[in-house]
């Protein structure tokens, strides 16, 4: 359904944002492996969460619906018939994390999911399954993805690409299967599904690796600072490793909560949301937040079911342009459509590198980013692995594309608050599928 956003006089405001949606994804899919239940809080109504859900309960999880929580209880026995076939909708997460759980499962299940998922590349997590022992059938790489499940071998991976999900779905195998699984990163990437495996279970071990200062071999008399590894961190899951159960507490989504704070940055407006999750491989948006100008505070910290979180505010101040490259586009990698919007309202020239992922999202997200950028009058070129953004002050409202993507629409509802006219959104409905009641979140912090 197209929506009308008129430009915002002033943005203020304190909400409370859903649930994480990458805590939910695996605390609905762990339960599948887990001895005994798992009572989640905050579960979010996104739409896929609900598909993570939904494909738990057809494998055999038991859910219980209270006022408060949910409480997910495990199968006796993970025995499926083989023409079973699962509709992963359009996450991407469930399907990947649960092609782990079933190929260490030694069962047979067909993955599916809707039109835009079914674009998406699949090889990166087929090439290391398929190794650890699992037979996989999928034309192309691609989904529909026919999974036979097998007792795997205990396995070493160093990611040839920074992915969390491919780094879970191997770890996921490897606790089906109960086999020694290692998996190593050159870049940090999300560390939900290690802190859950953590907190709910036992047989799981994560080292950091520091870089140590070293004598220099040209000139013995200075030092340097050097990596005793080629890698960042090691993730070891022992054969042993079992996931007994317990608590989850899902703190508010910090990439929802990163629209409403881009509200303030455009502005100069001030917007607080309570019970942010502040997992340190998720506030790369602050970071990036403060070195453009904005405050950025943040009160009542916890750390719940291993989670930190805490009270943020953000308000907005004078932006300045910043290059995003390397590790910096890996922290922010769903926050890019949203940082394009900010950019777009810096004075200077914002570079994106390091982004050619996006291509392969829900959407194309550098080209929809783009066209929706070129219709408020901003100069937008797209290279080859991310953008060239030319910003001003000044942007007209638009008509703009979601183009089937949640942070696309999300994105570019934000970018029509401060815009000089009325905009549009050509499909409202599909913030749902990480954001329900996204809409009534921005009328609450806007002034008009």
């Amino acid at each position: 359904m197209t929506r009308q956003i008129s430009p915002a006089k002033a943005i203020e405001g304190t909400i409370s944002v859903p649930g994480d949606k990458s805590i939910a994804h695996r605390a609905a899919l762990l339960s599948l492996l887990a001895e005994g239940p798992i009572t989640v809080i905050n579960f979010p109504e996104s739409a896929d969460c609900q598909t993570s859900l939904r494909a738990a309960q057809q494998l055999g999880v038991e859910v219980e619906t209270f006022s408060d929580r949910l409480v997910l209880r495990p199968p006796d026995e993970f025995s499926l018939p083989p023409d079973t076939v699962v509709d992963c909708g359009n996450s991407g997460t469930t399907a990947r994390l649960l092609s782990g759980i079933i190929a260490g499962s030694e069962a047979e299940v067909t993955l599916s999911g809707d039109e835009s998922l079914q674009r998406r590349p699949m090889k990166r997590i087929i090439d290391p399954l398929t190794r650890m022992g699992a037979e996989i059938f999928a034309e192309h790489n691609r989904l529909p993805m026919r999974i036979r499940g097998a007792r795997l071998l205990p396995f070493e991976y160093r990611l040839p690409v920074a992915s969390a999900q491919v780094k879970s779905a191997i770890l996921l195998a490897g606790l089906a299967s109960g086999c020694t699984t290692v998996v190593r990163e050159d870049q940090v990437t999300r560390d939900h599904t290690e802190l859950m495996l953590q907190e709910l279970g036992e047989g799981l071990e994560v080292r950091h690796i520091k870089p140590v200062l070293v004598d220099d071999p040209v000139d013995p008399r200075k030092r340097r600072m050097e990596m005793p590894e080629p890698f960042k961190k090691e993730v070891t899951l022992s054969g042993q490793a079992r996931l007994l159960g317990g608590l989850v507490d899902i703190p508010g989504d910090i990439s929802s909560a990163a629209f409403f704070f881009a509200a303030a940055a455009i502005s100069g407006g001030k917007v607080t949301v309570e019970n942010c999750g502040l997992n340190p491989t998720r506030t790369g948006f602050l970071d990036y937040l403060k070195a453009c100008g904005c405050n950025v505070k943040i009160e009542d910290r916890a750390t719940v079911s291993g989670e930190p979180r805490g009270r943020v505010s953000v308000t907005g101040g004078k932006l300045k342009p910043r290059k995003i490259q390397g590790e910096t586009t890996v922290a922010l990698i769903d926050e890019i459509p949203i940082v394009s919007v900010i950019a777009a309202y810096t004075q200077g020239t914002t570079i994106i590198r390091d982004a050619a992922e996006l291509k392969v999202k829900e959407s194309d997200r550098l080209a929809a980013v783009a066209q929706n950028l070129d219709r408020m009058g901003i100069k937008c070129g797209i290279l080859d692995d991310g953008l060239a953004i030319e910003g001003r002050i000044e942007l007209s409202g638009a008509d703009f594309r979601s183009f089937g993507d949640h942070r696309i629409a999300m994105a570019f509802a934000v970018a029509a608050l401060g815009a000089v006219g009325p905009s549009t959104i050509d499909d409202d409905t599909i913030v749902d599928i990480s954001c329900p009641g996204f809409f009534d979140l921005l009328d609450g912090i806007r002034s008009e």
